[in-house]
């Protein structure tokens, strides 16, 4: 008579190779990738170069040559909201091209590339739409 409590044993091997060993050769190969892909973006960090800005300069200026030309509020307002759009898409501009770009007040000490009149340049040029700049 046959035990019907008995279970039937588990499949312990998938064409001839245990299951346990194709389950480590999957985690083997996943650490591998990974492993490849981590030293990948380690590599490409090191290559930025890191690059400093001094944000509060320019926007400063630009903000006080508002003032002292005394214009309508609202259209001063659009203004000031387009020097900072422009000043935002510069510095993103800079990051794509690789570059890690630091608030130059936020900079304490070491020798980083100082972009502020690169900054200042694509501003100027992306404000040309609105005038020659600051009144």
């Amino acid at each position: 008579m046959r035990n019907i409590l008995a279970t039937l044993p588990l499949r312990r091997h998938v064409l001839g190779v245990p299951l346990a060993s194709i389950v480590m050769g999957f985690a083997l190969l996943a650490a591998l990738l990974w492993g490849a892909w981590a030293t990948r973006a380690l590599l490409e960090l090191e290559s930025r170069e890191l690059v400093t800005v001094q944000l509060s300069a320019l926007v400063g200026e630009f903000v006080e040559a508002e003032a002292r030309a005394g214009g309508d509020a609202e259209v001063t307002q659009r203004r000031i909201a387009a020097y900072l759009q422009a000043v935002d898409a510069a510095v993103a501009r800079l990051a794509k091209d690789g570059r890690t770009v630091m608030v130059a007040e936020a900079v304490v000490a070491g020798e980083t590339r100082d972009m502020t009149n690169v900054v200042r340049a694509d501003v100027a040029r992306r404000m040309g739409g609105l005038d020659d700049g600051p009144r």
